[in-house]
């Protein structure tokens, strides 16, 4: 009958309309620390896509992670199988929606984000770009072609964003809360240029009151950035924290004397006591789908205690993608 051929027609589109993608990659990274002595970490990740032909708004993404950490100081082996992302989205013309573990994008720093409550920026990491992610609701709405709103739940944690993008910066206003850490956050973002010098400035922030005390303290970033003509990128950023005593400048330059070849360097210090780290890096690719780095992380000065573990690391890093 003609209503059984369609059904099987729908039924096979349904089945057979996905389009999955999948994409591989490794990252080995061996190195010495001064507290694990030798140690080397590697990751294997598997990326996989879903589309489906007749749902295009509609997307899937799952990410796993396989990672093993051999430390000789003790002679252990850590393996461990952990879901890296794991989302559903839909994308439409002014709504969207994605349900997971996702990363939340929030804020502008490039050496700290102190109004992201769900994955904030790590500067002592090896992958500072690895962020881990947070299972989240996620909802934005477009409300003109140049602004948004997006809000964002997760367990015991959230965020309210309006974001608009003007011709000299893009602002938005912020609320956040954190049931773990115990405050909520009003804050903004600011990024923009500086007329048509070409210097990027950012800067975030909030005011933080404490859930217990009431008791509000300031927490923000100034940051700036220029590239010059040849390859030289200069970023610094100042990070100031009304209730510590302490606040911290970060400054890096990434150059590329050659095409293969990248350099980096990144400083960051307390201006306390001017305790701090130097991160060298070089980067060359191997290839479109492999690079090879090696740095190291050397701290200075006696008080570490804003800059997280403090310990001296050098390190080699691996990358392939397939």
């Amino acid at each position: 009958m003609p209503y059984r051929k369609t059904i099987c027609q729908l039924l096979t589109a349904v089945c057979f309309g996905f389009v999955p993608g999948l994409k591989v990659e490794n990252s080995q990274i061996p190195g010495y620390d001064a507290r694990f002595h030798a140690f080397d970490y590697n990751r294997l990740r598997a990326q996989l896509n879903i589309d489906h032909d007749l749902h295009p708004n509609f997307t899937a993404t799952v990410i796993v992670d396989n990672e093993s950490y051999l430390k000789s100081v003790s002679g252990s082996l850590e393996n461990r199988i952990s879901l890296y992302r794991g989302y559903v989205e839909y994308l439409g013309e002014n709504h969207s929606w994605i349900i997971g573990k996702q990363r939340i994008p929030l804020g502008v720093g490039q050496f700290w984000n102190p109004i992201d409550v769900f994955n904030p920026i790590n500067i002592e990491a090896v992958e500072p770009d690895e962020r881990p992610g947070t299972e989240t609701i996620r909802y934005e709405y477009g409300i003109t072609s140049l602004s948004n709103l997006d809000v964002n739940v997760a367990e015991g944690k959230g965020a309210i964003r309006v974001k608009g993008y003007l011709d000299f910066a893009d602002i938005a206003l912020l609320g956040l809360w954190d049931d773990d850490y115990g405050f909520d956050i009003i804050g903004w973002e600011l990024e923009g240029e500086l007329g048509t010098t070409g210097i990027e400035l950012r800067s975030e922030g909030g005011s933080f009151r404490e859930h217990q005390s009431g008791e509000r303290h300031i927490e923000c970033i100034i940051g700036a950035e220029y590239g010059f003509a040849n390859s030289l990128t200069l970023s610094g950023e100042y990070y100031f924290i009304d209730v510590s005593g302490s606040d911290m400048l970060g400054f890096s330059a990434r150059f590329r004397p050659v095409m293969l070849l990248s350099c980096s360097f990144t400083s960051v210090f307390t201006t306390d006591d001017g305790s701090g780290f130097v991160s060298p890096v070089i980067e060359y690719s191997l290839s479109d789908e492999m690079t090879l780095s090696g740095g190291l992380f050397w701290y200075f000065g006696s008080d570490t205690s804003l800059l997280g573990t403090g310990y001296d690391r050098v390190y080699l890093r691996w990358f392939i993608n397939f």
